[in-house]
């Protein structure tokens, strides 16, 4: 039983990964015309997360297709959950409050 878990934990590791690289390539996809619903974003991280996670998983890992496809299954889930999670942190949202006043000009005498 725990060489499962142990076996389970090493496919969602690897999967958060391939999730990360997912979601940064949707993201660069959102840009383009082309996408502008729901459900193509859906299709779009179905098939990176095939397309990326299958070769990723093998390559990287020394993984066989059936545990190739399942970090690719885990990654399907995790990528928009890791965006979600990324867009709700205040951290990243942060803008100083400098930027807000007003900006003064520093004149140097020695210049």
């Amino acid at each position: 039983m725990e060489i499962v878990k142990e076996s389970i934990l090493e496919l969602l590791s690897v999967s958060v990964i391939v999730s990360s690289i997912v979601m940064i390539i949707i993201q660069k996809f959102k840009h383009f015309a082309f996408v502008n619903k729901n459900y193509q974003i859906g299709l779009l991280n179905l098939a990176f997360s095939f397309i990326i996670g299958i070769p990723f998983s093998i390559y990287f890992y020394d993984f066989n297709f059936i545990e190739s496809c399942w970090v690719s299954l885990f990654s399907l889930i995790g990528a928009p959950s890791i965006y979600d999670v990324l867009k709700n942190q205040k951290i990243i949202n942060y803008t100083p409050k400098s930027l807000d006043s007003e900006i003064v000009e520093i004149k140097r005498d020695d210049v």
